[in-house]
């Protein structure tokens, strides 16, 4: 079967977050990601890589076969007709994901906080600049574990307890976890995953990128459904994997 998906979640900081732009500025060796208006904002396809790595973790405890992107096997797994639950969620070369993953705006309350009564959006403002905060660092070498000369840099990190928006919108195909109230494992896997997200970003190992997510909305096929009473059916995802191997004979 195939449902049609709207989630809205939001994400909310507990610590320190980099999202990089790849770009010097100045004196700021790796700046963090800004939109148009200047206030931060977390990539989808940033959320889209760590939700597509939980989501792997999560199948792997319920025993179900989980092919990563870039292993030997990736290649004939992504070209069998009778795919992965993970492939059916985020896709794959030969399978195109049908979900879109959209960038995650910080919302209005805290977008408020940066910019006076008053302030014309576009307008730039030292206010923005509070979203933020520098940091020094130093490259370390992995064979001595000390400071490389040379390699002093100079990092920006999106402050603690900042609010983003986001939502995943399209369509999910799989087989239906249950007749009464027809849902797809895929789509349980999916709310598992984002529910159990808890760091995001880089320099996760760090400390940096620790989030909490709050699923707001959830639509399927355009009827509102309750997360948390579909996450407790979570359990009768082991049976996909027998469901997969009845459809491959």
């Amino acid at each position: 079967m195939t449902e049609h998906v709207h989630i809205a979640y939001r994400l909310t900081f507990t610590s320190a977050f980099h999202f990089g732009t790849g770009l010097r500025e100045g004196l700021i060796h790796r700046p963090v990601a800004r939109d148009a208006d200047g206030f931060l904002y977390v990539p989808g396809s940033t959320l889209k890589g760590a939700l597509r790595d939980r989501c792997e973790q999560v199948a792997r405890l319920f025993d179900l076969q989980v092919t990563g992107p870039h292993t030997e096997d990736s290649d004939l797994g992504e070209a069998n007709p009778n795919v992965s639950i993970i492939v059916r969620i985020f896709g794959s070369r030969f399978w195109p994901g049908q979900l879109y993953f959209d960038d995650a705006y910080l919302i209005e309350p805290d977008r408020a906080g940066f910019e006076p009564p008053g302030a014309k959006r576009g307008q730039k403002l030292d206010f923005r600049a509070w979203q933020t905060e520098k940091r020094t660092q130093v490259g370390l070498s992995r064979l001595t574990r000390t400071a490389q000369r040379g390699l002093l840099y100079h990092s920006e990190y999106g402050i603690q307890g900042l609010h983003f928006a986001g939502q995943i919108t399209g369509l999910l195909s799989g087989f239906a976890a249950d007749e009464g109230q027809p849902v797809t494992y895929s789509l349980l896997l999916l709310l598992a995953g984002l529910k159990s997200l808890d760091r995001i970003g880089g320099n996760k190992s760090a400390g940096a990128g620790q989030i909490t997510c709050e699923i707001a909305e959830l639509l399927v096929n355009e009827q509102p459904l309750e997360p948390d009473n579909l996450l407790n059916q979570l359990e009768e995802i082991e049976y996909y994997q027998l469901m997969r191997e009845e459809v491959a004979t």
